[in-house]
This record gives structure tokens, sequence and C-alpha cells, in this order.
């Protein structure tokens, strides 16, 4: 049996525990809500530049250059967290990249937690900065342009990125979504409009896939950064249950030892008045 200085102690420490928590959880909804102020992103702008693009002329020369051979190594994305109290939903991303990942494809990191996973596992990979919660636009044209150099240059055959996707405060989902080659439905052009292209053909593909990888990956970390203030509630919020069962039961502990004492007292009392007697 726990002594009653150890289980009033630890009574204390958890106390204080659970306090520090529901500060650290109302932190974390603080967050969250100050970071849904962000824009969202819009849709109909996703909606209007897949439009354009079904709309331009490719020939066959231009079809190849945009979509390099398939067996170029593929460079997939990870975008992880900087923060702590997600562990699992790390643990999640980082097993969808390595389900996904082939044996030649190249690896680069978002977030100092995937950052270090993989250095511990010995797995190669290309880090870059987090944009972080004011979502930096210069970090992900950082990010863009060094994607968009390999692609056009061929080095890689595609680019895939794996994030976790938010729905609501309580159910986050690990995505992964196929950046390039992109996908071409044509259309047919309005019957008495022509499409004007300048300078040619590819500097406007050029200029379109990276003004779309702009806004690809801006939607991304927006969800990306939700996700993760949530999955931090919602742990600290499990953390606190947690130690209430905890305390439930070291409570129980503390008042049964009490009322042991209390029934002992009350024995060698009624022991001594006894043998007085006698």
């Amino acid at each position: 049996m726990i002594p009653i200085g150890k289980l009033k102690q630890n009574l204390l420490f958890n106390k204080n525990l659970g306090d520090l928590i529901e500060v650290m959880k109302m932190a974390a909804t603080l967050q969250f809500n100050q970071f849904r102020l962000h824009q969202e992103p819009s849709e109909s702008f996703s909606t209007l530049l897949n439009r354009a693009y079904n709309l331009l002329p490719l020939d066959l020369s231009t079809k190849k250059f945009f979509n390099p051979p398939e067996n170029l190594p593929g460079l997939v994305v990870l975008i992880s967290s900087d923060g702590g109290f997600l562990g699992e939903l790390n643990s999640l991303l980082i097993n969808r990249l390595l389900d996904a990942k082939r044996n030649d494809d190249i690896i680069v990191v978002l977030g100092q937690q995937g950052i270090n996973y993989l250095k511990e596992a010995r797995i190669g990979c290309i880090s870059f900065e987090s944009p972080g919660d004011k979502l930096d636009t210069k970090k992900i044209g950082l990010l863009r342009d060094y994607l968009t150099e390999r692609y056009f240059k061929q080095e890689i055959s595609r680019v895939s990125v794996i994030y976790s996707k938010f729905v609501n405060i309580t159910t986050q989902q690990t995505e992964i979504e196929n950046l390039l080659p992109l996908e071409r439905k044509q259309n047919i052009v309005p019957k008495g409009k022509e499409i004007l292209v300048e300078p040619n053909i590819k500097s406007v593909l050029k200029g379109w896939i990276k003004l779309w990888l702009d806004f690809r990956f801006y939607h991304i970390f927006w969800s990306s950064k939700l996700a993760e203030f949530a999955a931090r509630i919602m742990h600290l919020e499990g953390s606190v249950q947690e130690l209430t069962k905890i305390n439930q039961h070291l409570r129980m502990e503390y008042f049964k030892y009490l009322h042991g004492l209390s029934d002992k007292s009350i024995r060698e009392l009624s022991a001594a008045r006894l043998v007085r007697r006698d």
C-alpha cells in the first residue's frame, strides 16, 4: 500500500499538472481560433485556373516536355509539424510516406518532427523550412521553385505531397495528393473564340504551373496547420481525461487510508477503555 504522505503528494502533483494541461489546452484553442482568421483559399480560383489550363493548346512536343518519362525518380513532399503533442499524427504521416515512396524517390520534408524522425531512421531527405503559422509565401515560393526546376529539367517524373487534412476539430485525415504531372481534360474552345498565347506556350505553362502550385501549397499548408492545432487540442483533452481518472483512483485510496486510520484509532480507544474498566 502507498503511504498516505506519498498519496497526498501525488494528488497535489497531479492537480498542478492538470492545471498546466488546462492552460496549454486553452492556448492551443486560442491558436486554433486565431489561425482560422486566415482567409480560406478560394476554391473558385482553383476552378478558374484548371479551366484555363484545359483550354491551352498543347502540341505533342509540349505535352512531352511537361510529362517527363515515368522511369525517372519521383519526388515526395512530407509536411509534418514543428510543435509537440502531435506524436500520433506525425507517426501516421511517416507511415504513409514509407508506404507510398518508391526505392529511388527523393524525399523533401517540412517540419522539424518529420526531419528528426527520418534522420533517426537514417532515411535520406532534403529539408525545407516550414512556412509557419503565418503561412509565409516566400518560404512556400522556395519550395515551389525547387520542385518546378527539377521537374522542368526532367530530373523527376512526378511530384506528390503527404499532409494531414483538416476535417473538423475531432477528425484529421492523412492525405496524399499528386501535384505533377497535371491531369488534363481537353475542353472545346467556344465557337468564334481564339486563345492568344504570348510569348510562347512553354513560358505560359511554366508560369501557370508555378501559380497553380502556389495556390495548392497555400491550401495544403492551411489545412495541415488547422489539423495540427485540432490534433493538439484533442491530445491535451485526452490527457486531462486520463489524469482525471488517475486522480479519482488516488482520492479513493487516500480516503480509504484515512478511514482505515480512523477505524484503527477508534478500535484502540475502545480497547483502552475496556482495559481500564477491568
